[in-house]
């Protein structure tokens, strides 16, 4: 019997403060129905449909081209896949990285890092910008001036493409040239796997095939044409395929 007694106190006891709460209402469910709605229904309000972005780093792609890469069936900011976008805008030709984040409530902050083209390629009847990748960046508009030109390139080339293996070895080259030789270099001819410069003042230096250790035949290039400079000599060639490089100086 105390223990029935006991039983429906506490029943009491939890009917109360149910009551007391007034969630045994069904109006309080009606409110909470409503709260939310009008939760979800703001947040998917145009409030929060992307207006703006914010785009650094861009020179030579044009901020609607940018824009235009980041478009995607919702404009809501919360439904928009970064990833995406970054993957979108990365495959333009001079786009090297891209970071994309989103700032409340309507603004997208787009970072972008171009590349740079090293080289200008001749290559049927058009002349091509590329950078140290390999990557053709566009047709050359003459708005770079004192690049390297790469001769011996075979085949089509087209934007956003990117040379194959046989040119890795020129394009290390030419982006680890020292100051003196990058001033003095104005053309890298690849051929069946070997490379030659040609200086300025007509001189041909032989690097020969790939090579490891890049920044010995590099530095030893920087150390002869100094060395050259300072005695008022030129050469007629450099050769540096062997393990003792060869210098013939003109007459």
């Amino acid at each position: 019997m105390r223990q029935e007694r006991a039983n429906i106190r506490r029943r009491s006891v939890r009917e109360a403060r149910i009551e007391k709460t007034g969630w045994s209402s069904p109006w309080s469910l009606v409110v909470v129905f409503f709260f939310l709605t009008s939760v979800f229904l703001f947040l998917r309000s145009p409030f929060f449909s992307v207006r703006n972005y914010v785009i650094n780093g861009a020179d030579k792609v044009p901020h609607g081209e940018i824009i235009a890469r980041c478009s995607q069936k919702s404009a809501s900011i919360f439904d928009l896949d970064l990833d995406k976008i970054e993957k979108a805008i990365q495959s333009s030709p001079w786009i090297k990285e891209v970071r994309c984040t989103k700032r409340f409530p309507d603004t997208i902050v787009i970072d972008v890092t171009e590349r740079t083209p090293v080289v200008f390629a001749p290559v049927a009847g058009k002349i091509w910008l590329i950078d140290g990748e390999g990557r053709v960046l566009q047709e050359d508009d003459g708005v770079f001036g004192d690049l390297i030109a790469l001769t011996g390139v075979q085949g089509v080339l087209s934007p956003g493409q990117f040379l194959g293996p046989e040119y890795e070895w020129g394009l290390k080259i030419v982006t680890g040239l020292g100051p003196l030789s990058r001033n003095k270099v104005i053309e890298l001819n690849v051929e069946q796997g070997e490379c030659t410069l040609i200086l300025d003042d007509g001189c041909i230096v032989f690097m020969g095939g790939y090579e490891t250790d890049c920044e010995f035949r590099l530095d030893l290039l920087e150390s002869i044409l100094t060395e050259l400079e300072q005695q008022g000599q030129l050469a007629e060639y450099v050769d540096l395929r062997f393990d003792k490089h060869a210098v013939k100086l003109k007459l």
